[in-house]
């Protein structure tokens, strides 16, 4: 009788757990919609209207805004993580290269403030997949290199630095920048100009 009891009420904690883990999820991703498009000092009510949850929700599973802010840096740099094991995966050095300058690029210019936010959020955790992603990034761009693909007059650091230039449009001369198409436009004007031949 007692194992039946226990397992009954194994069988009522599971959705629970489940809907934790589904709220999670969802707090996470309108975490990182509501930085990428507000930075980092968006509200937690506005990351649970996000959501779609109660902002309690939020609460409970950040208590601390530094918590939260580590998570969100921590799933994009697993994102670009796992994309750089895939450049390093490719045959084609160079497209291994255009794969994760792309990804960097685009992650930097939709995030605001990502690239700043890193040394002063997160932690030693974050800092640690943010020297990691630069280890990776480096066998990249230098694989690139050596396989004749990528320009060498240009140290690694500078092609990553590179990586942040998209990002960087603003008003020139009353012209307001074109967020719409710009991003693609300097990645395919940056890419050409990094290529060899």
């Amino acid at each position: 009788m007692n194992t039946k009891r226990s397992a009954a009420a194994q069988g009522a904690a599971t959705p629970v757990r489940a809907d934790a883990q589904r709220n999670a999820a969802r707090v996470l991703a309108a975490a990182r919609r509501a930085v990428a498009s507000a930075g980092l000092d968006v509200s937690y009510h506005e990351i649970a209207r996000e959501a779609g949850v109660g902002v309690g929700t939020v609460y409970r599973r950040y208590p601390e805004r530094d918590q939260l802010m580590a998570a969100v840096l921590s799933d994009i740099l697993t994102e670009l993580a796992d994309t750089a094991h895939r450049a390093l995966d490719c045959e084609d050095a160079w497209e291994g290269f255009s794969l994760l300058f792309t990804g960097l690029a685009l992650r930097t210019a939709q995030n605001a403030g990502l690239s700043g936010s890193l040394d002063q959020h997160g932690g030693p955790a974050v800092a640690q997949q943010r020297n990691e992603l630069v280890g990776l990034t480096r066998r990249v761009i230098e694989r690139a290199q050596d396989q004749g693909r990528l320009r060498r007059d240009l140290p690694w650091q500078e092609v990553l630095r590179l990586t942040g230039a998209p990002a960087a449009q603003g008003c020139v001369l009353g012209l307001e920048p074109d967020h719409a198409h710009g991003h693609h436009f300097a990645l395919t004007v940056l890419l050409d100009g990094l290529r060899t031949g």
